[in-house]
């Protein structure tokens, strides 16, 4: 069992029948986590459910407090700012309640711990998804690649303003991918170093210089 991933089962699904496309990831785990949080099992067997939103529109900020690298920054990621980003939350709560109640597990369910049976109302379960919520870690876009001039690195992934670097990670990603970053950072590093090949041959390729040769008379 401890070799296993910890999420066995995934599904992305439209919180409202309206959207023309999945803006939920769910994930499953054979493992009852206490208070929602991972890794922090609770002393019985159970399963949980765990939902977010793939494509937030809140936005938060971060900013230097000091000169100093070594003070850290100021932080705000400004969860569930947005009445959009509350409403996916609690619908994806509702349809996680859904999938554990199904009639398919009902030979291995117990009774809801978390949020509990107790919170039904819209704002019970937005008040526990801001309670308990927390990031789902997939950061991107720091370094973000573009042609404008607030872009960091080009289509290239070369770093504007500076010779022989360019990034290569999940940085570059000028928007939010609709899931995790794992597949399409792989892709990115393929790409580069196709990019990178490509430069190194360019630069070490011999020139023939063409020469006008008059012609015999």
């Amino acid at each position: 069992m401890l070799s296993l991933s910890p999420a066995h089962v995934a599904a992305f699904v439209r919180s409202r029948p309206e959207l023309d496309a999945p803006d939920l990831q769910f994930v499953f785990t054979p493992a009852s986590y206490s208070e929602g949080v991972t890794g922090k099992l609770q002393p019985f067997p159970g399963m949980t459910c765990g939902v977010w939103q793939m494509r937030p529109h809140s936005r938060g900020w971060m900013r230097a407090k000091s000169a100093d690298p070594m003070v850290p920054p100021g932080i705000q990621p400004n969860y569930l700012a947005e009445e959009t980003d509350q409403r996916a939350a609690i619908d994806g709560l509702r349809w996680s309640r859904r999938l554990l109640d199904s009639a398919a597990l009902a030979p291995y369910r117990g009774a809801e711990t978390t949020p509990g049976p107790a919170v039904q109302t819209d704002a019970e379960l937005l008040a526990y998804a801001r309670a308990r919520g927390s990031t789902v870690y997939h950061g991107i876009s720091t370094c973000r690649m573009g042609v404008d001039p607030g872009a960091v690195v080009g289509p290239d992934l070369r770093l504007h303003g500076m010779d022989g670097l360019r990034v290569v990670d999940a940085s570059v990603m000028p928007a939010m991918i609709s899931a995790n970053t794992n597949a399409a950072t792989l892709m990115i590093a393929e790409k580069a170093a196709d990019l990178i090949l490509a430069s190194r041959r360019a630069a070490t390729t011999p020139s023939f210089p063409a020469r006008a040769v008059k012609a015999a008379e």
